[in-house]
């Protein structure tokens, strides 16, 4: 029995460490590509929903007027908070006309903060890009720059860049590396550039968007009640058709994701059960998986002899090297493997008390607001043109002179409140914080 698991687990481990090794081989690094630059540079908006951000506020936006381009606005989008972060976005506004600030003081029915803050600042920013961003990232000088000339050239409607996740102490650490590793091997984000492929990618550190691609699938109005809405708009976007890529940029864009342990459980007990469609059986299905091909190899290792213990070893030896293959992409030590079991442990009690606080309760809490499963796990027709990309039906959203920009001529920039097209079915993991600028 513990043979025939231990098999099963090298088997599956090299199964995935290669196609997860050519993957991310073949997936490019921002500050590397050799791209030439625009005759003309198109304007680009940077959108930052900020709520109760003001220790990490101001870093954010001196960082993003460090940047040397062209046309580029900042709308900041305050949403009810309870600290200075308004004030602080108000006086850097007063120093730099680029800043714009917008504040909300009160959540319409039928939205999530953050998704809501999203698509106000969308309506009320002017640029041909639209650049998604926490409040609390760090853009490196030129950043903004290479990423705009890198989306030009590939002729994209969607570059995610893979910043650096930081973070303090060796538990955390542990965990931040394990859930990198879990998450690029279940979005595969080395496969969003396929077209036939109906894998997609979104991080909430770093969205970079065409103004016309966002309005032609509806924008945050299509996701406005999933708590993952990075990955969500990158579902979005791809399965509608969307030219998309995602480049590592661990030299250009920093986050830290969560100042300590404690945080880090808080934020993914929030959205896990989220991640994982609200499904109970999906919950329990990730649980028992994790604990079985990425602790238990660790945990018999040095009590078992024989063949059962050589495979095992084998599995560690897998993981170690995946751990040091990666490290210099993202800045992690190598021998950080050895605290795999511990991080990939923790992660799977955020996956199970999320679920199980959910289904306790009923409902989820999202920042003083809450939300009933059964509002929450509403699927709406799908309104997007195209089809499944996986068998070549989705067709690129046509540009503003095409008839795209009707959408944005009903928004909520004139109105006040967001426009309401039907929503697609959409579903994933967060990559990023669930205590996100807004919520």
């Amino acid at each position: 029995m513990l043979l025939a698991l231990a098999v099963a687990t090298l088997l599956l481990w090299w199964g995935l460490t290669v196609d997860w090794a050519l993957g991310v081989r073949s997936m490019a690094t921002l500050r590397r590509a050799n791209v030439p630059e625009p005759a003309r540079w198109p304007a680009l908006s940077v959108v930052i929903p900020a709520r109760d951000e003001a220790p990490a506020l101001e870093t954010t936006l001196e960082s993003l007027l460090r940047q040397e381009l062209p046309g580029l606005e900042v709308v900041v989008v305050d949403d009810r908070s309870h600290d200075a972060t308004r004030a602080i976005a108000e006086r850097v506004a007063g120093r730099d006309e680029r800043v714009r600030v917008l504040g909300i003081d009160a959540l319409p029915a039928g939205w999530l903060g953050k998704t809501h803050a999203l698509q106000r600042g969308a309506d009320a920013a002017n640029g041909d890009w639209l650049l998604f961003a926490d409040a609390d990232v760090r853009f490196a000088p030129g950043a903004l720059r290479r990423a705009l000339v890198y989306a030009l050239s590939r002729e994209l409607d969607h570059l995610v860049v893979l910043p650096r996740l930081e973070a303090r102490g060796a538990l955390l650490r542990s965990f931040v590396a394990a859930f990198g590793l879990l998450f690029s091997v279940y979005t595969r984000p080395w496969r969003a550039r396929d077209p036939r492929s109906r894998a997609a990618i979104g991080i909430g550190a770093f969205g970079l968007v065409r103004r016309h691609a966002y309005r032609a699938v509806g924008g945050h109005t299509a996701i406005r009640l999933r708590p993952d809405d990075d990955l969500s708009l990158g579902r979005l976007l791809k399965h509608g058709g969307c030219r998309q890529e995602a480049v590592f940029g661990a030299d250009d864009v920093a986050v830290e994701w969560y100042p300590d342990l404690g945080a880090a459980l808080r934020g993914l007990n929030k959205n896990a059960f989220a991640g994982m469609g609200y499904s109970t059986l999906r919950v329990a299905a990730v649980v028992v998986a994790l604990l079985l091909t990425n602790v238990l190899p660790f945990v018999l290792l040095p009590f078992v002899g024989g063949p059962v213990r050589w495979v095992n070893a084998l599995v560690v030896a897998t993981v170690a090297f995946v751990y040091a293959f990666d490290a210099p992409r993202l800045r992690h030590g190598a021998w950080l493997f050895v605290l795999h079991p511990v991080g990939t442990t923790l992660l799977a009690y955020a996956a199970a008390a999320s679920a199980a606080k959910a289904l306790r309760r009923g409902q989820i809490e999202w920042r003083g607001t809450r939300y009933s499963l059964d509002e929450l796990r509403q699927r709406p027709t799908p309104s997007v043109e195209g089809g499944d990309p996986s068998r070549g039906e989705g067709r690129r959203p046509r540009e503003d002179g095409e008839g795209a920009g009707d959408a944005h001529d009903r928004a909520g920039v004139d109105s006040g409140r967001p426009a309401q097209p039907e929503s697609p079915s959409v579903a994933g993991v967060d990559a990023r914080r669930d205590d996100d600028p807004s919520g």
